[in-house]
């Protein structure tokens, strides 16, 4: 008897519970390095060596069925040499693992005799074996491969049931081949969710649309292992497509944004654009590698397509375009909401723009009309008062009339120049901040480096933040001195103004600042308050010239 190279050759009662115990031995040492998550090639060397061991064969594979050709995923042999790793054989004749797909159940093989193929004999005596015996490894009802055990000698075939008995160690490699399966396909679902996550995120968060873009493109390469990604927009131009945004494994293949490309009849990206839904091409004689592609819709429009491509070889796995809508849609998102934010922009730019001319038309209004009308009649008054014998009373009378005029013009022109302070439509920006400066209630010194004529509702914005912002320091900062600093560099405007009193201020508590917000916003700026307590308060505003 001998326990230690192989199963037992013991006859009788003795021998075959002997056998049976080193059977579950073996299938508990391999059921022991599954459950602790061995997997690929160390578990096939484990499972080909007790195999090759307990069977007393000469020969033990694992082996993947591909159709029309088998594929040695692990082998052992007498020695415990690995020879044939890779190794990727013909599928057909009636070989052992022809006779194991075929049937989907355990077979074997007693000699050469039992061949019927020139075939299967060939593929014997190529291999210098006698004697087989194999199990299907089956997956979801499928058969996915085989295990064979394999001998040398023409005298020594394999015992009754030995086929049966294999099938029990192909049942766990088929357990360890789905576990890993699993495995990867969590594995995928985590980086998958994991990376639309941080796309949502950005798209969440405001970002902008070739932010959002770049980023998909970056993450669909990556997740689906392409070499190219693209984002492409058709605009009216038959079978041809322009690129928006691109990203590529290798420069080679490297798009250009705004490139215009012309995909190949039938490819997915043009099925994409006519169809509206998720499609893949595989490689044809117009189209090299193969492709998957969605509809990239924003507000129930089709506006472009996200496709991925890949070389020669490498098809994507079935369902790829199915799961790259999930990429599209959040593209979709992406352009609905900058869409949204630029109308947004526009309609406050427009309201801004109306109130403006309609606060200037009014001032205008003011002082052609009633101010020089009741400038005419304090004139009157006075040439009155000169040349008329009056009494002492007439005349006390019409001096106070004259004093209550004047006081009443003064009142208007101030609510002429708050409706729209017309040195800023006659001198422009410096002179009007100038005069802010004059009549501020602290000392404020400006500092104006804008050579150029902004555009009117910039520098309508800008006087209003510094007169607003002069107000609310006349009110709550107790403040001793207030700087002004105006500049305009890279295509932004911006103004600066900050005092030194107590702080603390919240544009939200009505302090006229948070009215100011739609204002420079409306022209893409931003407005910003910064008022630590006992730190002064300081106030930017940053507009876009460039843009308007």
């Amino acid at each position: 008897m001998w326990q230690v190279d192989g199963m037992t050759d013991l006859e009788g009662p003795d021998g075959e519970f002997v056998r049976a115990a080193e059977e579950q031995a073996a299938l508990r040492r391999v059921a022991t390095l599954i459950a602790s998550g061995v997997a690929g090639r160390e578990l096939i060397v484990a499972v080909t060596h007790e195999i090759g061991r307990l069977f007393r064969a000469d020969k033990a594979n694992v082996m993947r069925w591909e159709a029309d050709t088998i594929r040695v995923l692990g082998d052992w042999s007498t020695g415990g040499s690995m020879l044939e790793q890779g190794r990727v054989y013909e599928y057909g004749g009636d070989t052992i693992t022809a006779r194991v797909v075929e049937t989907g159940s355990p077979g074997r093989v007693n000699s050469r005799a039992d061949l019927s193929s020139d075939f299967a004999r060939r593929r014997w005596d190529e291999l210098g074996i006698e004697a087989s015996i194999g199990a299907p490894i089956v997956l979801d009802g499928r058969v996915w491969g085989v295990v064979t055990a394999s001998r040398r000698d023409a005298n020594n075939p394999f015992p009754p049931d030995a086929e049966r008995r294999l099938g029990d160690f192909a049942a766990l490699v088929a357990q360890a081949i789905a576990n890993a399966d699993s495995r990867r396909e969590m594995a995928a679902l985590i980086a998958e969710q994991s990376a639309l996550r941080r796309v949502a995120t950005l798209v969440a968060g405001g970002r902008s649309q070739e932010e959002v873009l770049d980023a998909i493109t970056f993450e669909v390469g990556a997740l689906f292992g392409a070499s190219a990604v693209a984002f492409v927009r058709w605009e009216g131009v038959q079978d041809e497509v322009v690129v928006v945004a691109a990203w590529s494994a290798s420069r080679d293949q490297h798009l250009t944004p705004g490139a215009r490309e012309h995909p190949s009849p039938g490819s997915a990206t043009l099925a994409v654009l006519e169809t509206g839904l998720a499609s893949r091409s595989e490689e044809s004689p117009d189209e090299r590698g193969s492709s998957i592609a969605a509809p990239v819709i924003s507000n129930a429009q089709l506006v472009g397509a996200l496709t991925a491509h890949r070389p020669p070889g490498e098809p994507f796995p079935g369902e790829a375009e199915v799961r790259l809508r999930s990429f599209a849609d959040l593209a979709g998102q992406s352009i609905a909401n900058e869409r949204a934010q630029e109308e947004l922009r526009a309609s406050r730019a427009r309201i801004v723009r109306t109130a403006d001319e309609t606060r200037q038309r009014l001032e205008r209004n003011l002082h052609d009309g009633a101010q020089q009308r009741l400038v005419s009649v304090s004139i009157a008054l006075r040439l009155a008062v000169a040349k008329m014998p009056l009494s002492d009373e007439a005349r006390g009378l019409i001096m106070s009339a004259s004093e209550e005029l004047t006081l009443a013009l003064g009142e208007l022109r101030d609510l002429a120049r708050g409706l729209h302070p017309s040195i800023l439509t006659d001198l422009g920006l410096g002179p009007a901040l100038e005069s802010l400066a004059r009549r501020a209630p602290v000392p404020c010194e400006v500092v104006n480096e804008i050579e150029e004529t902004l555009p009117s509702q910039v520098q309508a914005a800008m006087y209003y933040v510094v007169a607003e912002s002069l107000t609310n320091v006349a009110k709550y900062a107790q403040a001793s001195r207030v700087d002004v600093h105006a500049s305009h560099a890279a295509g932004v405007a911006r103004v600066i103004v900050a005092d030194d009193g107590v702080g603390g201020a919240n544009p939200d508590e009505g302090s006229g600042l948070g009215g100011l917000h739609d204002r420079v916003e409306a022209l893409g700026g931003r407005l910003v308050v910064e008022s630590a307590a006992g730190r002064g308060t300081r106030v930017l505003a940053e507009i876009p010239v460039a843009a308007l």
